[in-house]
């Protein structure tokens, strides 16, 4: 029973690390580095950072994000449906300079390849919504050198989960990579 356990471990990790390479380096920081990436390209400027030491900040914070995400919707009339209930995830990157990259705004798939949103017309308005996002105050990550501290924006991951009960929305959840 206890092989059966490792081996689904195992199996499990290596399904959730698709499609990334990990570097760890001496300070055991983990940098997400993209498949496509080429060996002439600075890893600071590609990778998706997995722990900056500082947090990409919305303006005005969390709550801020969640009313601008409530105000800035248009909710689709083929989506008014009160029989609707289920979540929209969506995930995106926020660049070095604190803008969201409106190409790695998306709603994943499961691991078998299944689309995940509810309804396309309320997953294409959100996805409208989450790329018109004003600008974060960008990721940070502390190099150390020479005994000195310099901070370095680095790119880092967003998820947004918006929860849909009876045909409106019910709670707008936000993860952002945090502080390791």
């Amino acid at each position: 029973m206890k092989t059966i356990t490792k081996i689904l471990t195992i199996a499990l990790a290596a399904i959730c690390t698709a499609g990334y390479a990990q570097n760890s380096n001496t300070n055991n920081e983990q940098i997400l580095i993209p498949k496509n990436s080429t060996a002439d390209q600075p890893v600071i400027d590609t990778a998706i950072l997995a722990n900056p030491h500082e947090r990409a900040q919305f303006p005005g914070g969390d709550s801020a994000l969640r009313q601008y995400i409530i105000d800035n919707l248009v909710y689709p009339e083929s989506a008014k449906d009160p029989n609707l209930n289920g979540h929209v995830p969506v995930s995106f990157v926020i660049g070095k300079d604190g803008q969201i990259e409106p190409e790695r705004v998306r709603i994943p798939t499961d691991i078998g390849g299944k689309y995940r949103g509810i309804e396309p017309a309320l997953d294409a308005e959100i996805i409208r919504v989450v790329k018109s996002l004003p600008n974060f105050e960008p990721a940070y990550r502390h190099l150390y050198k020479y005994g000195e501290i310099e901070r370095v924006p680095v790119r880092t991951q967003g998820d947004i989960l918006v929860r849909i009960r009876n045909g409106q929305i019910s709670s707008v959840e936000i993860f952002i990579i945090n502080f390791r």
